[in-house]
């Protein structure tokens, strides 16, 4: 064991970074270019695959893609949240980086073998894996690139501008490639492959990356201090289990008890409305949210004023951006997919408001019961809307198949929002106030947003009611 130290040496001051709005702006920007890779490239690609593919091969590889999660999610385990914040409270102190980046790799590592372990016993009693094995082990590679990718460690040092490009070249190859490669029905392997090779490649450049620019080393760590860390983890690790519950296995249930191609009608409308989901709910997060976090450190009653001044503003916001979703919404289906997809049209419309039941989930759960410490309720909230969705999605696959994963979905972000309201009345806290959602009100609040998110809008005037 070497001994931890809890300054940094001379040799890391060239590490220290720049603070302030530059630097705020660069991660902003970064993560900006983050979604951009996400989100809109797969504009590009998506659209000209389906349709070379066709509805059962694009559920084939929606399939393995979510079923592999699972391996994902254990070898996450989580550390991209409470690794940050170890680093982050002192991201100078060489030791202590040395330390939980070593705790991390090893634990990581230590999973990965579980996976190996589990991985092929699954491949061998689930059949839709089994019938298609190839495509299932080249989606099983994402485990590589997962313990080797190390955003966490970027984000505490906050240095997410290479990360950034890194992502966003890997995206950009991929859907060149992606394009290039797959020209009929039998190619459809190939799309898990190069993406996870290519992922592969970029995780271990930015591994080695990460090493000389942190000048890490790995030190000596007890197994007992990662199975304890394991320990100490574990709620992390669960509520993420817990919402992947009622996300990842809608489609996992779906491809084992029904075809593939039920799994692409379902997941065609869902990765539409995920998109959707990002574009609308970024600029809350940006615009309003950092008010909501700041009010609540000042009191509680300014918190809950500011939570209630928001929730008309999200509403509206939100309401009308799905409210075309689902009048529109099919058209836009249709041209991107194409017509051999059309039965996953009622899916989107089903779907259609998530978005907005989502941002008010956000609001009541994150914004207003994690700042006012009640982390276990939320928890309990969560937890149930996830035992409910694997119980409906079991009993109405069989009647309602993809159109019961749909509902299923809705039905639980509901149950979800109504139960944080009533937990949230029941303590005497009353998150709406009908009386800001007059246009007097809606108009004080939109104001200063609308400031926020550009210059541009500095001279806008607001026509008085």
């Amino acid at each position: 064991m070497i001994k931890l130290k809890s300054k940094p040496s001379s040799k890391d001051q060239p590490l220290q970074l720049k603070q302030g709005k530059s630097v705020l702006m660069r991660n902003i920007a970064s993560l900006g270019l983050v979604q951009l890779a996400n989100y809109v490239l797969p504009l590009l690609s998506v659209p000209i695959i389906s349709r070379i593919i066709g509805p059962e091969k694009f559920g084939v590889i929606n399939f393995a893609a979510s079923f592999v999660t699972y391996f994902t999610l254990l070898i996450g385990y989580g550390f991209d949240l409470s690794a940050t914040r170890k680093i982050a409270a002192n991201p100078f102190d060489v030791s202590n980086r040395n330390k939980v980046f070593s705790e991390v790799f090893y634990c990581q590592l230590m999973l990965v073998g579980v996976c190996l372990i589990v991985f092929p016993i699954c491949l061998w009693k689930v059949d839709a894996l089994r019938s298609e094995y190839r495509v299932a082990l080249y989606s099983f590679l994402i485990i590589v690139s997962t313990l080797f990718t190390q955003t966490w460690l970027f984000q505490a040092m906050q240095e997410l501008s290479k990360v950034a490009i890194l992502n966003f070249t890997s995206k950009l190859l991929f859907t060149v490639l992606i394009i290039l490669i797959v020209t009929k029905r039998q190619d459809y392997f190939w799309y898990p492959l190069v993406l996870n090779l290519i992922n592969i490649a970029i995780s271990l450049i930015s591994f080695g990356w990460g090493i000389r620019r942190y000048r890490l080393k790995f030190v000596s760590i007890p197994v007992k201090e990662l199975f304890r860390l394991y320990w100490t983890e574990k709620m992390v690790f669960f509520s993420l289990v817990v919402i992947s519950l009622y996300t990842t296995t809608n489609i996992v249930i779906l491809g084992i008890y029904r075809n593939a191609t039920q799994v692409a009608y379902y997941t065609s409308a869902q990765k539409l409305i995920s998109i959707a989901q990002s574009l609308l709910t970024l600029p809350l997060y940006q615009a309003l949210y950092p008010f909501i976090g700041k009010a609540f450190g000042e009191s509680r009653e300014k918190g809950i004023t500011i939570v209630q001044k928001t929730t008309p503003l999200i509403l509206c916001f939100t309401g009308l951006a799905c409210s075309a979703i689902f009048l529109v919404g099919p058209l836009f289906f249709t041209l991107f997919y194409g017509k051999a997809f059309a039965p996953g049209i009622p899916v989107l419309r089903i779907l259609a408001f998530i978005p907005m039941i989502v941002a008010m989930n956000n609001l009541f759960g994150i914004q207003v019961m994690l700042n006012m410490k009640m982390d276990k309720q939320f928890f309990y909230i969560i937890s149930i809307g996830a035992l409910f969705s694997v119980g409906f999605n079991l009993l109405t696959l069989p009647i309602l198949g993809y159109l019961g994963s749909a509902l299923s979905w809705l039905i639980t972000e509901v149950i979800i929002n109504i139960s944080a309201l009533i937990i949230l009345r029941s303590k005497g806290i009353n998150p709406v106030n009908l009386a800001y959602f007059k246009w007097s009100a809606i108009r004080e609040m939109l104001e200063p947003v609308l400031l926020k998110l550009g210059g541009k809008f500095h001279k806008f005037k607001f026509i008085r009611s």
